[in-house]
């Protein structure tokens, strides 16, 4: 009997390996040679900004959720910086950066200057877009060119806060117009932006040609027009722009409404990011799950055909973002990661260092003299970009090339303190 009970025993225990192993077989890898090599986490968590990064986040994430086994859940949030302090949390593995949108992160700039958030050590996972903005008037305005923008015009925005108002103020730098001789128009929310241009009450808006509310906008009574951003057609009025923000370059929308499409506007790559603390193994067999699978999600999206390792490269050329240790794995693997590319890693490193440690010394000093770390708080924004001018800390841009770093600015008390070697940008 004994021996009948143990026999039963080990057929019992036999048959729960086999089982343990057929349920895991869906989170594994398997190799050329049909061995397992690598187990999918059972759940991922991403950070998607708006409702437009949700639908693209879930076009990829449901293929992917389907042959990986994971359980992927994508968390919408209107705010950027809140994303990217999930990341920085580990709350998220995963969100989708403009380069604006980081730089303003990372420079700690207006209301990114909190507590939990301002810089932290991001790495790029995989590109997400080749992205487009640009502003638009209502289809029976009378303002027909940039140029046609008078003292009252009527920008409508959705809040008041310094990220927004930016390249707002770069097109007013690009046309030579003082703010205070145009009107803002806090409509409270994008969609809320988007709908007074609409309603006619306000007469433009910066905005996003893939947005859904954006489509909503152009199908009303009166339509839409872009406004072209063409720095080819007048360089001066774009490097004044780019005096303000040094984020952007300029050329024809190829995605979103119809109304957009070959205007120009700014243009640019925008990455997946993560922490720099994220698991290596998972961030190399997550890259290579969105290379090798490309033709499956292609498709999904409109713009996910900017998704490829070709765009990823050549985002890389320009970009001040630096890769992650497991993304940096499969590159070398694919033959396409460079000494070139290495020496600009570390660059990028620097920089973002020297934004940590800046950020976190001005933290501990505010904490010494009793001082608030709030961005609404007036003397701890002071006391931050004090802190950045003197110490002269390095502005952040795009660089020319993959072999030509970008023009080195340090903050300074004046508008224009170069450093440094002469450069440029590029990007939206």
């Amino acid at each position: 009997m004994n021996r009948f009970v143990a026999r039963l025993s080990i057929t019992v225990f036999l048959m729960a390996v086999v089982m343990l192993v057929v349920a895991c077989n869906s989170y594994v890898v398997q190799s050329e040679t049909g061995g397992p090599e690598y187990h999918w986490p059972e759940r991922l968590h991403l950070a998607a900004p708006g409702h437009s990064g949700l639908a693209k986040y879930v076009s990829w994430a449901s293929v992917m959720e389907a042959d990986t086994g994971m359980a992927i859940r994508v968390v919408p949030e209107a705010d950027p910086g809140k994303c990217m302090r999930y990341v920085k949390s580990g709350d998220m593995f995963m969100t989708s950066a403009s380069k604006s949108a980081l730089r303003n992160v990372i420079e700690a700039i207006g209301e990114h200057a909190t507590e939990d958030g301002g810089p932290f050590n991001a790495r790029i996972v995989w590109i997400n877009d080749l992205a487009s903005s640009g502003f638009f008037v209502r289809g029976d305005s009378t303002i027909d060119s940039i140029w046609d923008i008078a003292p009252g015009t009527r920008f409508s925005v959705w809040n008041m806060k310094e990220s927004t108002l930016n390249p707002h103020r770069s097109l007013l730098a690009w046309i030579q117009l003082d703010e205070d001789e145009i009107q803002w128009v806090d409509s409270g929310s994008f969609a809320g932006a988007m709908r007074a241009v609409a309603q006619g009450r306000a007469d433009i808006a910066f905005t996003f040609p893939t947005s859904p509310v954006l489509y909503e906008v152009a199908a009303a009574p009166y339509g839409i027009r872009f406004l072209d951003l063409n720095s080819d057609e007048d360089p001066d009025g774009a490097r004044r722009w780019q005096a303000t923000n040094p984020l952007y370059s300029f050329g024809p929308i190829v995605t979103g409404v119809p109304e957009a499409i070959g205007h120009w506007g700014s243009v640019g790559h925008v990455f997946q990011i993560t922490d720099e603390a994220s698991d290596p193994t998972f961030v190399y067999n997550f890259a290579k799950w969105m290379d090798e699978n490309f033709d499956s999600y292609m498709e999904t999206y409109a713009s996910n055909r900017y998704m490829s390792i070709d765009h990823l490269m050549d985002g890389l050329q320009t970009t001040y973002i630096p890769v992650h240790e497991g993304l940096i794995k499969y590159l070398r693997e694919r033959g396409l990661w460079t000494e070139a590319h290495e020496a600009r890693q570390k660059e990028n490193i620097q920089l973002f260092d020297s934004y940590v440690d800046a950020y976190s010394q001005a933290k501990s000093m505010a904490i010494d003299r009793g001082i608030e770390i709030s961005p609404a708080n007036p003397d701890w924004i002071y006391l931050w970009e004090t802190y950045k001018v003197e110490h002269q800390i390095p502005m952040i841009g795009l660089h020319i090339s993959l072999h030509r770093s970008g023009e080195s600015k340090v903050y300074n008390a004046g508008p224009e303190h170069e450093t440094g070697q002469a450069g440029g940008e590029q990007g939206a």
